[in-house]
Parts: structure tokens; C-alpha cells; sequence
């Protein structure tokens, strides 16, 4: 990473493929310099004393001479000696600030075509007026150093402005002093320079940029040419909004020669001045309004459901039990931070499907994917434990009974099999679960509000984990399942256990209903409601202003997909605008 691949490896490569290389090398600190040279990769002869300067010097002729298929590859002499001056160029570019002078020429020609003197006094406007001219040296702008101690990269760069015009872009890129191709970047400051230059006008740019080596990828392509690199997208962020700022800055005005066209204030007999104003970067344009322009936009709220008034943060309140202490400390040592930042700042796009659980979100400019049902019932975990021993509880008129609530809940368990190994009838099993729940009710309120009268052996209140939005985060339509569920699913040995799996069934039984339903009746009023809900209170409450919802470890990878990019989508909606005005098309 460091020393542009393994040294070596590729000087033993061109002598097994050169019919002659001769090596002349000297150190500082020997007497004189040593020849060796070699023929299809064998040492002719043993490295014998010679006269020569300090530094190493390297002779390949007749190259490809064993390899027939490999030199019919190659194109014309001149066209591959154009390509080698164009890698040397921009090498004398980058490396002359350094001290280190380039020179290359043809063999059979006297004079240099390229030939640069540097020392330490040397700058990169020094090199660009020497190789690329004067006129373009005017014409450059400077990214001054920065760098960012999070993404482990710093940067610098020139780049040409408004006024510069080429038919063709030039994108020099150097990555820790190496030359690389970095299409990603070179497409994002094309979109910048959009806004400021002419239809079939390019720009000149050139950028420096230090990653860490750790963080740099180079087993991209088998020439090593292109690379990628951790946290592409962030950087490139970075470097294209400082080239759009810098750009917006020294390019709010043009200067055009015209013949008697008013086109703007005249600043001379035969020129006038154009003001120009701020643009923005289309790739990054995003809605600033998340509450216009959605999937259910032209849907009337039902009359049934009235707004709730925009609730403060949900805090968690003060615990001295180690158990549920640990839990929040494990539910928080594994939350995923892009997702979690993601979901926190999210504005809703919409509902794509109730029964699997699928919405949209938008953050920045990228459109996701998720799963909601899996995060409505991880967030719901959360905020058991976050306000563990002080629910707020909803009661219940008239209370149902208990045995009646865990039939219908065991009537609803699909694995008929199941319950017939465990060798209980359903009044066995139903009598079972209630002395159970019975045997710890006292527990059940304090910790988490749910009131169990044992004289009527009914179920009086039920806890609900928003506060703010009442019965509107419950789902009673899964209340069966979770007093059935608090006998085999509950570890009633166990304290954190215990604490855990009443945390996470709860949570189950605030999922909406239809979710992991294969019911296909007809509902709209149903999924109306249940579709505010998931957006209004369930989603509201997940931002980070409000319930600060945390993707953990526990979810499954796909549970937030990205499924389109903005900067992705005008990479291909470029070339279809890029047609004569009368044939282009309306996108």
C-alpha cells in the first residue's frame, strides 16, 4: 500500500518478458556504481563494476520478445509512446513539488517532449505552467488542504473555473502518490462543473488525496489502476461540496464578447458581464417538507383517528435492579450506527406492504427499504426496558376473562402438532398457563403495569409503551397470543431471563396485526387505520427528537435495504439528456 505494490516483483516480471535489461546502481557510499544484466529473466553474467552517478538506472529493450500474443496486444508505436508521456506527465505533475524531475523522449528523437526541473521551491502552479501552459495555470482555482480525522483521508486539490474550455474533461487523481482511476469522484465533480460550464465544455482537475492504507482497497482490477476505499461516498461528499462552494464563489459571474446584444451590464466597448446565480447540485437535492409529496398523500385521514400532539423525548427512568441495568447496557453496546442514524433521521416515503411489514423511508438522497414490522417489535423491546417499572396502562371495560384471553390464544398457535406431543389437553394446558400467571401478578403490576384481578380472575389493565399516544401503540388483536405466550415463552427461573422474554413479548403485542398474517379478506378501513398508526405514531416515534429508536445487532442485515440513490439515478439520466435541444428528451 505504501510502496505501490511488492518491489520487486514487477522488475523480475519485465525481465522475463524484455530480450535485455541492464540494471546500473550505486549507493552514496560506494566507490563506484555495479551492471548487471539479465535475458528472459536469467542473469547473463555476474554484476561487475562500472562507472555511474548515485541512484539506479533501468534499460528494457525489445520487449514482449517471447510472448507473441501479448506483443501483437499492443497498438502502434506511437500511440503506446502517447500513453506512457501521458502516465510520465502526470507524474512530473505530482512528484515536482516533491524535488523529483522527469524527462521523456522518443528514442529516435533528439529533442524532449517533456522535461521539467524541480527542487524544493517548486509548486503545483509551477508544474501546470510548465507542462499544460499559462493559460491554464490563469485559469485555476485551489482546494487547500483539509482533512477529516473520522474518515481517515486529507485532501488537496486544483481545478480549472468557469472560464477554462476543453472539449474533453481532465481528471488527474493521485491516491497516497499513487496514480489511480476513481470513477465515482471523477462523475460527481463532472455533475458540479454542469451548473457553471456550456454544453461540450469540460474541465481540467486535478486532486491529491492520503487515506489511511487500512481503509484503501487496490484488488479491484487486475492493472491496480482503479481502487476503492471505505467510506467512498462521505469523502466524495466532502471534496464535491467544497469544489461547489469554492466554484459558486469565483464563478457567479461570466465574461462574453458580443456585438450589440444586451445581454447584461456592459463592462467594455465590446464585452458585457453575466451574472450568474447560486446553483445546486442536483445529485443532492433533497424534499425539505416530509410531510407533502407521499405514497398516501391523496388519502383522508379516517374519521376515527384524531392527531396526537407531538410528544417530548421518551426518558428511561431510574432503575437499581442489575438485571434490567445489564439489558439496556447490551441493548445499546449493539446498535448499528449508520442504521440507527438513518432510521433517526428519516423522512416517510410510505406504506408498501402491511401484511409483510414493508415501508420506504428517504434519508439524504437515498431511498430504503425496511422492515417494519421487525422494528416496531425491536423498538417496542426498548421501551420495556427504558421505562421498566412505570408503563403507563390502559384499562380494560369490561376486564376479559384470563382463561378466556389464554383459549383463544392457544386456538390460535398453527403448530397443532406441537401441542399434541406435550400430551395436555387444552383445558389442561389453559389451566397451566393461568396458575402461572396467576402465581406471579403481584410482579406483573409492579414491573410491568399489567393488573390481573384474582378474586374475578379477569384482566383489568394492560400496559401500553407509548405513553403519548394511549391505545393507539397497543394491538389487541394479539392480546390472546400474549397471555398464552406468558407461560412456555416467559423464563419464569430467571431473573434477567424473566425480564427479557416479558420485555420482548410485550413488544410482540404491540406490532400491528396484520403483519406475518396470511389473511386475505377484504379491510380497508382496518388497514387504513393501521397504516396512520404505523406512520404517525410508530415511526414518529423512532426519530431521534422523540424516541431515539436504535437498530441493534439483533435484526437481521436486510432490515433497512437502500433501494435507489439519487447521485445513482442522474448518473443515467445525464446521458439521455445529453441530445440536441430539439430531439432531448422530457424527464
Amino acid at each position: 500500500m505504501t510502496t505501490f505494490g511488492f518491489r520487486g516483483e514487477a522488475l523480475a516480471s519485465i525481465s522475463y518478458v524484455s530480450a535485455s535489461v541492464h540494471v546500473v546502481s550505486k549507493r552514496a557510499d560506494d566507490i563506484c556504481a555495479y551492471r548487471a544484466d539479465f535475458c528472459a529473466g536469467t542473469l547473463s553474467s555476474e554484476p561487475r563494476a562500472c562507472a555511474g552517478t548515485n541512484g539506479t538506472s533501468i534499460t528494457a529493450q525489445d520487449l514482449f520478445f517471447n510472448t507473441s500474443q501479448r506483443k501483437r496486444a499492443l497498438r502502434s508505436a506511437s500511440e503506446e509512446y502517447n500513453r506512457s508521456l501521458d502516465v510520465v506527465t502526470k507524474y512530473a505533475l505530482h512528484y515536482g513539488p516533491l524535488g523529483v524531475s522527469f524527462s521523456c523522449k522518443r528514442a529516435e528523437h533528439a529533442s524532449m517532449d517533456l522535461q521539467t526541473l524541480a527542487d524544493a521551491r517548486t509548486t503545483i502552479p509551477d508544474m501546470i505552467r510548465t507542462i499544460y501552459g499559462s493559460h491554464l495555470a490563469r485559469d485555476l482555482l485551489h482546494l487547500s488542504t483539509f482533512s477529516d480525522a473520522k474518515l481517515g483521508f486529507k485532501a488537496e486539490g486544483w481545478f480549472s473555473n468557469a472560464n477554462w474550455s476543453s472539449r474533453r474533461i481532465t481528471f488527474i487523481c493521485f491516491i497516497n502518490h499513487r496514480l489511480v482511476e476513481c470513477p465515482s469522484l471523477k462523475r460527481a465533480l463532472e455533475s458540479v462543473y454542469a451548473q457553471v460550464l456550456l454544453k461540450g465544455q469540460y474541465p481540467w482537475i486535478y486532486v491529491a488525496l492520503e487515506i489511511e492504507p487500512n481503509r484503501i482497497d487496490v484488488n479491484v482490477h487486475p492493472t491496480k489502476q482503479e481502487v476503492h476505499f471505505l467510506d467512498e461516498e462521505d469523502i466524495i461528499e466532502l471534496i464535491t461540496a467544497r469544489v461547489q462552494d469554492i466554484l459558486a464563489d469565483q464563478s457567479s459571474c461570466r465574461v462574453y464578447s458580443t456585438r450589440n446584444v444586451p445581454l447584461g451590464q456592459v463592462v467594455s466597448e465590446n464585452q458585457v458581464q453575466v451574472l450568474r446565480s447560486r446553483g445546486h447540485d442536483p445529485r443532492h437535492l433533497v424534499r425539505v417538507d416530509n410531510s407533502d409529496q407521499r405514497l398516501d398523500g391523496m388519502v383522508q385521514i379516517p374519521s376515527t383517528i384524531s392527531r396526537t400532539p407531538s410528544s417530548d423525548k421518551i426518558l428511561q427512568n431510574e432503575c437499581k435492579l442489575t438485571s434490567v441495568r445489564e439489558l439496556r447496557q447490551e441493548c445499546l453496546a449493539s446498535h448499528h450506527v449508520r442504521l440507527t442514524n438513518i432510521l433517526q433521521n428519516h423522512s416517510f416515503v410510505g406504506i408498501v406492504d402491511l401484511q409483510k411489514g414493508l415501508s420506504l423511508i428517504q434519508h439524504n438522497t437515498q431511498l430504503y427499504l425496511v422492515q417494519h414490522g421487525l422494528l416496531i417489535e425491536d423498538f417496542g423491546y426498548q421501551l420495556a426496558l427504558r421505562q421498566f417499572g412505570s408503563l403507563a396502562t390502559v384499562r380494560l371495560d369490561p376486564a376479559p376473562s384470563l382463561s378466556e384471553l389464554i383459549g383463544l390464544g392457544y386456538d390460535r398457535e398453527p403448530a397443532d402438532q406441537q401441542k399434541a406431543a406435550l400430551g395436555l389437553s387444552r383445558k389442561q394446558v389453559i389451566e397451566r398457563v393461568a396458575r402461572k400467571v396467576r402465581s406471579h401478578a403481584e410482579m406483573l403490576r409492579d414491573y410491568f403495569g399489567l393488573c390481573i384481578d384474582l378474586q374475578n380472575n379477569t384482566v383489568c389493565e394492560i400496559p401500553t409503551l407509548l405513553p403519548q399516544h394511549g391505545s393507539f401503540g397497543l394491538s389487541l388483536e394479539r392480546l390472546p397470543s400474549l397471555f398464552f405466550r406468558l407461560g412456555p415463552q416467559v423464563d419464569w427461573d430467571n431473573e434477567k431471563g424473566c425480564f427479557y422474554t416479558m420485555c420482548r413479548e410485550l413488544a410482540l403485542a404491540h406490532v400491528p396485526p396484520s403483519w406475518g398474517t396470511c389473511t386475505n379478506d377484504s379491510r380497508p378501513d382496518m388497514d387504513e387505520k393501521e397504516a396512520w398508526i404505523v406512520q404517525h405514531v410508530w415511526f414518529a416515534q423512532m426519530h431521534g427528537s422523540r424516541g431515539r429508536c436504535v437498530v441493534t445487532s439483533s435484526l437481521p442485515e436486510d432490515v433497512i435495504t437502500q433501494v435507489a440513490s439519487l447521485p445513482d439515478l442522474c448518473k443515467y439520466i445525464n446521458p439521455l439528456c445529453d441530445t440536441d435541444s430539439k430531439s432531448r428528451p422530457r424527464i
